[in-house]
């Protein structure tokens, strides 16, 4: 092809044809810049092609966190719901002396299933791997304004703080408790879940109702924030799984 213009190059200047030299040489730059426009275009298409292979993938990471994040909440979820319902009867019983007259050294163990429900807890953790690689891509790329990235980010971030500080406070509580118990002379006793009068007299009194009221307060949170989370991660996978099946669309 080379060799071809050449020739004709050579042709109208051997023949004092600059006019017609001119315009062909004009047209071979206008060709030479349309085929360096054409192959801009080409790399540019490879490359978003490329970026959108590759936050596709991510993408895909991230439902799978969220997958893993709903099914792996469902437990603590359980678990705040039955221990906020107990908590609740503890605060709202109204003849605990009668209750209390009723234990005895025979049938204790089935009055001591609350023992224990001021000094344990269950801690929740988010899945992060996709997320980090997230942030990486809107950082570095120009999916940095797209919204659902962002709002990904964004309720990861905010439920992430929430989630640290509630097992932070549940746990801190739950140390305190403990420490507290742990003075009382019954404590070695409802350890190895032995009877003992004064364990059970403590346990239907009001300092430990007060401690259930305070102690709810933080597990009422702690359900409304897993709640909360479980309902946007599930529309989180919705949204996803959308956006995957509209790239994929565009790809083909």
């Amino acid at each position: 092809m080379i060799k071809f213009f050449r020739k004709i190059r050579q042709k109208l200047l051997s023949e004092n044809k600059f006019s017609k030299y001119l315009i062909y040489a004009f047209g071979e730059i206008t060709l030479v810049v349309i085929g360096i426009l054409i192959a801009l275009q080409i790399n540019n298409w490879n490359e978003t092609q490329k970026e959108k292979t590759k936050l596709n993938n991510i993408l895909n990471i991230v439902k799978s966190d969220l997958i893993k994040d709903t099914l792996k909440i469902s437990f603590p979820i359980k678990y705040y719901e039955k221990k906020n319902a107990l908590l609740s009867k503890i605060i709202e019983r109204e003849d605990s002396k009668s209750e209390l007259n009723a234990v005895n050294e025979l049938n204790f163990k089935s009055y001591s299933s609350n023992l224990n429900i001021l000094t344990n807890h269950e801690e929740f953790y988010m899945q992060s791997k996709g997320i980090k690689l997230l942030q990486n891509l809107s950082m570095n790329s120009s999916f940095e304004k797209d919204t659902l990235i962002n709002n990904l980010i964004e309720h990861h971030s905010v439920y992430e703080n929430f989630f640290k500080y509630d097992n932070e406070e549940m746990g801190n509580l739950t140390k305190k408790n403990i420490e507290e118990d742990s003075k009382y002379s019954w404590f070695i006793d409802r350890i190895n879940k032995n009877y003992n009068r004064n364990m059970f007299v403590y346990h239907y009194g009001d300092t430990f109702k007060r401690k259930s009221a305070r102690f709810r307060i933080f597990s009422k949170q702690f359900l409304g924030d897993l709640r909360n989370y479980d309902s946007i991660a599930k529309s989180y996978i919705y949204r996803i799984e959308k956006r995957l099946e509209k790239n994929n669309k565009n790809t083909i």
